[in-house]
């Protein structure tokens, strides 16, 4: 392996496990999670087209971190961290706390969702993956990402406007 496929594969690895934290999994599970898709990853790379492997990566530690929480039998405390800062650019005391009630209100009621209802709002608008990118993860097309993604974005505001 040469010193710039590393360091690409170590950037990529760290965005899935910034991903896995906004997910909900505790540091250890995200590092270990981390670490079992890269042991897979250099097993299998070359089966795994290059424009795919990251979709790749995403996917089996996705399914890694759902096949744990199985395990842990907590998947009704999935929790999505999503980036506030999208929504409000200034830093007023009263914009502090406005955002930190939204904040817990989104995560309130993205609990009440689906888990892939709130994984593809998490990775649209807080990891800004494209419909393209997300496409490949879940191994569909673009359109019915869009379609899904409108959907639980229509699910979300619903549940927002309801508390």
């Amino acid at each position: 392996m040469d010193e710039a496929f590393e360091r690409k594969l170590q950037e990529k690895l760290r965005s899935v496990y910034l991903i896995l934290i906004k997910m909900g999994a505790s540091k250890e599970d995200a590092e270990d999670i981390t670490q079992e898709t890269a042991i897979q990853f250099i097993q299998y790379m070359e089966g795994i087209e290059v424009e795919f492997a990251q979709a790749w990566l995403y996917r089996v530690a996705i399914h890694k971190y759902y096949d744990l929480l199985k395990k842990k039998k907590t998947h009704k405390t999935y929790i999505l961290a999503f980036d506030m800062h999208q929504l409000f650019n200034y830093e007023t005391p009263e914009h502090f706390l406005l955002k930190k009630e939204v904040r817990e209100k989104v995560q309130r009621a993205l609990k009440t969702m689906k888990p892939k209802e709130a994984e593809l709002l998490l990775l649209k608008y807080s990891a800004n993956f494209s419909l393209k990118d997300i496409a490949q993860l879940f191994d569909t097309t673009d359109k019915t990402i869009k379609t899904r993604l409108a959907r639980a974005r229509k699910k979300l505001i619903g549940l927002l406007e309801e508390k």
